[in-house]
């Protein structure tokens, strides 16, 4: 058994003096914020420090089908935003950290990692008929082991977390409005992905993805609008495998939905697409076929809020086939107890399908989970939380279960 950094004394101890730390810092601040964290103004920024610390337990921490292995897990999470508004612009940088400690691993293995994300956004309002949003992100991101590049076996066998850095930037415009006959919102991206370590495993999964789409909507009732929708998406991998056919691929899906707002700040959208997926080399073979897209939120009481989510999409391929086809259900209910208590339940049931796998592999997965949180402090909010986990594949060494158990706070001046 190896034990790291802290004990459970130890992080009792760090989430004490965290809470010392802020009550007294808050003070100062409360009175510039009372329905969310305060911000300190430096010149045209409004700063808004956070931070969380969470105590986490999972009894299988590299998914393992057989012989799991558990830990705790101590969880740090450092976070900034750096806002300028002037009048219905806004401008935002933001930072958010991830360091987690395991207490356990197995063979002197180093399961600790910190992820960090440093992301940028505008919002520009030039008239009533003309938007314009821009993002740009960079990240240092890992896979647990047991997921991703990892998943099965090659999670014992290697001795840490993969590791891999990845650039973002995209933008959209809108011209029109709901008083007009329709409006259109045009969108395009580029994402970039390299793997830090493992070459010989990771350098092939490199990629890049370069994403346009149009949307028209046209307006048929108060709050309400139909749209139709093409999206196309190139991927490309730099690197590929020597004497296996390139993943390098083109995508296309034309959509129908609608669009609709249940209030001002609460909006669903249903899609249904026919998607053509291409690849570049003939050795792997094309798709097409049905997708859709769901997003519904409903709020049947005031305390109440739900949102269902469904996609049926393609994805890139991990180890295996040509690419994932992926069918994902979610629901997630909040429900308000009272001022200070709610609470999160939430599941997940969905199936990948891996197109052209040599075992023509199945994965049916399976998630629920519980979130209890109480708003002790406008600057503290504590939670605790419950959630199972399971795949089940047809794959040898591919299933596993994972119980997780977790309790934390988030703080704020």
């Amino acid at each position: 058994m190896h034990y790291r950094l802290f004990d459970s004394t130890g992080t009792v101890g760090v989430l004490g003096r965290l809470v010392v730390a802020f009550c007294g810092t808050s003070q100062a601040f409360a009175a510039a914020a009372p329905d969310g964290p305060a911000a300190i103004q430096a010149g045209p920024f409004a700063i808004t420090p956070t931070a969380g610390v969470e105590l986490k337990h999972r009894d299988n921490i590299y998914l393992q089908q057989n012989n799991a292995t558990d830990s705790w897990i101590y969880l740090a999470r450092p976070g900034l935003n750096a806002l300028v508004q002037d009048r219905n612009n806004t401008y935002q940088l933001n930072y958010k950290g991830e360091a987690g400690w395991y207490q356990v691993s197995r063979n002197n293995d180093d399961n600790d990692y910190f992820d960090n994300t440093f992301t940028g956004d505008a919002h520009m309002e030039f008239s009533d008929r003309w938007i314009a949003e821009g993002f740009v992100s960079w990240a240092a991101l890992h896979e647990d082991r047991g997921t991703g590049l990892s998943e099965g076996l090659i999670g014992e066998v290697l001795p840490k977390p993969i590791r891999y850095d990845q650039g973002d930037v995209s933008g959209s415009l809108q011209f029109g409005s709901q008083q007009d006959i329709g409006w259109l919102l045009l969108k395009a991206g580029y994402m970039e992905r390299q793997y830090q370590n493992f070459k010989e495993l990771t350098r092939p999964r490199d990629r890049d993805e370069t994403s346009v789409s149009a949307t028209f909507f046209h307006p048929v009732a108060p709050n309400t609008d139909v749209l139709a929708e093409y999206a196309f998406k190139r991927v490309h991998y730099p690197n590929p495998f020597e004497d296996i056919p390139q993943l390098d691929s083109d995508e296309n899906a034309l959509s129908l939905g609608a669009q609709w707002e249940i209030t001002p700040n609460m909006t669903s959208t249903a899609k249904l697409s026919y998607v053509d997926k291409d690849f570049k080399e003939p050795g792997r073979e094309d798709w097409d076929g049905l997708g859709w897209g769901l997003e519904l939120l409903m709020q049947p009481r005031e305390q109440d809020t739900i949102l269902i989510t469904s996609t049926r999409q393609p994805e890139e391929t991990t180890l295996q086939g040509d690419f994932i086809k992926r069918e994902v259900l979610t629901t997630t209910w909040t429900h308000q107890w009272s001022d200070r208590v709610y609470s999160e339940l939430s599941g997940l049931i969905g199936q990948d399908s891996y197109a052209q796998s040599f075992d023509d592999r199945e994965d049916d997965i399976f998630n629920a989970s519980l979130k209890i949180g109480y708003e002790f402090r406008r600057w503290a909010n504590f939670y605790t939380g419950y959630a199972y986990d399971r795949k089940n594949s047809n794959v040898e060494n591919l299933s596993y279960r994972d119980y997780v158990f977790n309790v934390g706070v988030e703080l704020s001046l």
